[in-house]
């Protein structure tokens, strides 16, 4: 399991903004695709509606980094990032590679990020040769952790992950999700509307609501999966991203970003891939 750690502090002026990225599958070489759509085209036009946002202060990327676990697709994956000018968090999802803790992108998978006026915590769900998601103990730990901080310092907290905690109301997707989210969501349970999960893995924006506890999902930033699909099946709606805005007062908005100056085609008949 690739280790999550340190903290990093941001300063964010009044109501910090946080894109959440997701799934963009890069593969080995330039021009790989996935269901017929070319993975660096679709990360490079969602980048491109990043920069034309009035301000970013970080990025969240959620999972599946990479569609084929090569190095050459985390590298491209920097290139395409970094000239944004934002700091990244990145998790890794069930397509990504294990990296040890001293591995060149290593410093990417901070455990705690620190806003002015939020807190941010990075959980780790990849279990090596599954599918499905699971919460380790050190994971689980982590949680606790940082539901005690936010209580204590009563500042609102951000839970990513990139397999959801919730169903999402497709069959074959929901029995991916992570195996043990009802013991994370009970310790959630006390911040109530105080905490908010972010999480990828599912290909489509969605919201679901647990004892308070807000939990979403962001599209990839390649293809789509259908909602309320019973077994694999895309959709063709446009790649995208989803951007929160966290306010001081620990309320919080949260919006769908689509690419809408360029056309990508998906191989609607697909019936699956590795």
């Amino acid at each position: 399991m690739t280790p999550l750690s340190g903290e990093t502090a941001l300063a964010t002026s009044g109501s910090a903004r946080v894109i959440q990225l997701s799934d963009t599958h890069l593969m080995a070489e330039p021009g790989g695709r996935l269901v017929g759509i070319d993975t660096d085209q679709s990360l490079a036009a969602v980048c491109r509606l990043i920069a034309q946002q009035e301000h970013v202060d970080a990025l969240l990327l959620t999972g599946d980094l990479a569609g084929d676990e090569s190095e050459k697709a985390y590298e491209r994956l920097c290139s395409l990032i970094e000239p944004l000018g934002i700091p990244s968090f990145w998790l890794p999802g069930n397509h990504d590679s294990i990296w040890p803790a001293r591995h060149p992108l290593a410093h990417y998978f901070r455990r705690d990020i620190r806003l002015s006026h939020w807190d941010i915590v990075m959980l780790n769900t990849q279990q090596p040769g599954e599918v499905a998601g699971l919460l380790a103990e050190s994971e689980l730990t982590a949680l606790r952790v940082a539901v005690a901080k936010a209580i204590k310092t009563d500042r609102p907290l951000l839970v990513a992950t990139h397999h959801p905690l919730m169903p999402v109301g497709c069959a074959w997707l929901d029995e991916q999700s992570v195996r043990n989210a009802t013991e994370a969501l009970a310790v959630l349970a006390p911040l109530g509307n105080r905490a908010t999960v972010v999480s990828g893995h599912v290909h489509q924006d969605s919201v679901q609501a647990h004892r308070g506890v807000q939990c979403l999902t962001a599209p990839s930033t390649c293809v789509q999966f259908a909602p309320q699909s019973a077994h694999f099946q895309v959709d063709d709606v446009a790649p995208g991203c989803r951007l929160l805005v966290l306010h001081e007062d620990g309320q919080w908005a949260a919006d769908v970003l689509r690419v809408v100056d360029e056309a990508f085609t998906v191989d609607l008949a697909s019936r699956g891939y590795a």
